[in-house]
C-alpha cells in the first residue's frame, strides 16, 4: 500500500535491540539514525539505553516519548520452545502494546518484526504444502502452532492500525535467520534428503539491512515482506528436491527464474525489492565454500 511519503525518520526506538537478531539491527542503523534500545538487558553498542518490558505499556507510553519511529523486535522466539500460551501472550500482547503507544504519541512509522511462519508453511505440514512457486506474500496462510499464529495475529493488528489513517505500519517476514549458532544445524539438515523444511534462510547482516530499507521507504504506508535470500540452503537444484519431497511440484508460475537459478529460493522477494528497494547479498554456496 502506497501514500504521501512522510519525513524519513530520525530517532528510532528500537525493541528487543539486544536479543540475537536485535544486536545486529542497531549495529546496522546507529550509524545513520539516532536509535535508542528498549530491552530487559543492555545492548553492546554505546547507544541510549531504557530497561522495559514491552508487556508494560505506561513503560513504553514513557520511553517512546521523542521517537519517529519504532522497530519492533522484541518477541519469544520459536527458538525457545516456550508455551503456547505464551507466545501469544508476550508476542500478541507486546505487539499490541508497541502499537497503541506509537499511535497515542502520533509516532508515524513502525516496522514490525513478523515472520515467514506467519504463512504456516514453515511449520513443514503434510497437509499444508506450497500451493505455487515461487511463494510470495498472496499465498494462503494456513498456520497451526502458536507462534506461527502469534505472528499472523501481529500482522492482522498492524492492518487494523493502518485503517485509522494515521500511522504507518510494515510487516517483514524474515526467513529463517543464519545467525551464527544455526548455522551447523543448517548444513546438517541439508544434508537429509528426506527433509519437509524448504530451506529458506536469510543472513542477519542482510536481515538488518531489510529493517533499514523499511524505515526509508516511507513511501510504503504497510503492507508485508518476505525478506529473504535469493537462494535456498541446500546445494541441490531447487525444483529438484522440492518435487522429491512434495512427490509432485506445485505450479511453477515463474519458470524464468528457476532457469536462471536452479537453486533459487521457493519464497518470492520481488515485493520487498521493488517497495522497499531491498535484495539480499548472501549465496549459500558462500557458507558451503567456507
Amino acid at each position: 500500500m502506497r501514500e504521501t511519503s512522510t519525513p524519513q525518520p530520525r530517532k528510532v526506538v528500537i525493541t528487543g535491540g539486544s536479543g540475537r537478531l536485535g544486536q545486529y539491527v542497531v549495529e546496522q542503523l546507529q550509524n545513520n539514525f539516532e536509535v535508542k534500545v528498549l530491552d530487559l538487558r543492555p545492548p553492546k553498542q554505546n547507544v541510549e539505553f531504557a530497561e522495559a518490558n514491552v508487556l508494560d505499556l505506561d513503560t513504553l507510553r514513557r520511553e517512546f516519548v521523542g521517537a519517529d519511529a519504532v522497530v519492533h523486535l522484541a518477541a519469544i522466539d520459536f527458538d525457545h520452545q516456550a508455551k503456547p500460551e505464551d507466545y501469544i501472550h508476550v508476542n500478541v500482547q507486546g505487539t499490541w502494546n508497541v502499537l497503541q503507544a506509537a499511535n497515542e504519541l502520533g509516532i508515524k512509522r513502525v516496522v514490525l518484526c513478523s515472520s515467514v511462519s506467519a504463512c504456516g508453511l514453515s511449520e513443514a505440514n503434510p497437509s499444508f504444502v506450497p500451493e505455487y512457486l515461487p511463494v510470495d506474500e498472496e499465498h494462503p496462510h494456513y498456520p497451526v502452532q502458536a507462534y506461527s499464529v502469534s505472528k499472523q495475529l501481529m500482522e492482522n493488528m498492524a492492518a487494523s492500525f493502518v485503517r485509522r489513517g494515521d500511522i504507518q505500519v510494515v510487516c517483514l517476514r524474515p526467513m529463517m535467520v543464519l545467525i551464527p549458532e544455526n548455522i551447523a544445524p543448517t548444513l546438517a539438515r541439508a544434508d537429509d534428503s528426506s527433509s519437509r523444511w524448504l530451506f529458506y534462510y536469510i543472513t542477519p547482516e542482510d536481515c538488518a539491512r531489510a529493517f533499514e530499507a523499511a524505515l526509508r521507504a516511507t513511501h510504503v504506508s504497510s503492507g508485508n515482506f518476505f525478506i529473504t535470500a535469493q537462494d535456498s540452503c541446500r546445494a541441490e537444484p531447487t525444483l529438484q528436491w522440492v518435487e522429491r519431497v512434495l512427490g509432485k511440484l506445485p505450479e511453477i508460475r515463474d519458470k524464468e527464474r528457476y532457469e536462471r537459478d536452479p537453486y533459487a529460493s521457493i519464497f518470492s522477494g520481488d515485493k520487498a525489492r521493488q517497495e522497499l528497494d531491498f535484495v539480499a547479498e548472501s549465496r549459500w554456496q558462500d557458507f558451503l565454500k567456507a
